[in-house]
């Protein structure tokens, strides 16, 4: 158990005198401001339209975007028929400019091997050819002379 305190031990130590009460506060209230609102709503709407029109304008490039997404898959969709279609047709002609196919339709159409293949000289082409004779021959008549 704790010991026994005298009273003089518990009593506070003598408090200071309180100072002088000072006068209390005057607030002033600042006047009042006229509100601007006319140079605010201006500026809203301006930023309020710049919004709203950026906003269109990427939806109408997204679809100018989507637009030409699909005709360059229509356009690769036509090329590539196209390029089967050639394709068949290459294996087409050369089916039909097959030799035996070549001698098959001459026959049909009434043509006969040659008997004999005569083999043309070669000219050079570097030299120049002499300039034919072009005279008619004489005791000839011309042909645009009439007779009487």
């Amino acid at each position: 158990m704790p010991p026994p305190v005298s009273s003089a031990a518990r009593r506070p130590a003598a408090r200071p005198q309180p100072a002088p009460r000072r006068p209390p506060l005057r607030l002033f209230e600042p006047a009042p401001r006229p509100r601007h609102r006319s140079r605010r709503r201006p500026t809203v709407l301006v930023a309020s339209v710049l919004i709203i029109g950026s906003l269109l304008s990427v939806v109408v490039a997204d679809d100018l975007v989507a637009q030409g997404q699909i005709r360059l898959a229509h356009t690769q969709s036509q090329a590539a028929t196209a390029l089967t279609q050639e394709k068949q047709l290459q294996v087409a002609v050369a089916q039909l400019s097959a030799p035996q196919v070549v001698v098959t339709e001459a026959r049909q159409l009434g043509m006969v091997a040659p008997t004999q293949i005569v083999d043309l000289p070669s000219v050079p082409l570097n030299v120049a050819l002499p300039v034919p004779d072009t005279a008619p021959a004489a005791g000839t008549t011309s042909p645009t002379s009439s007779a009487p």
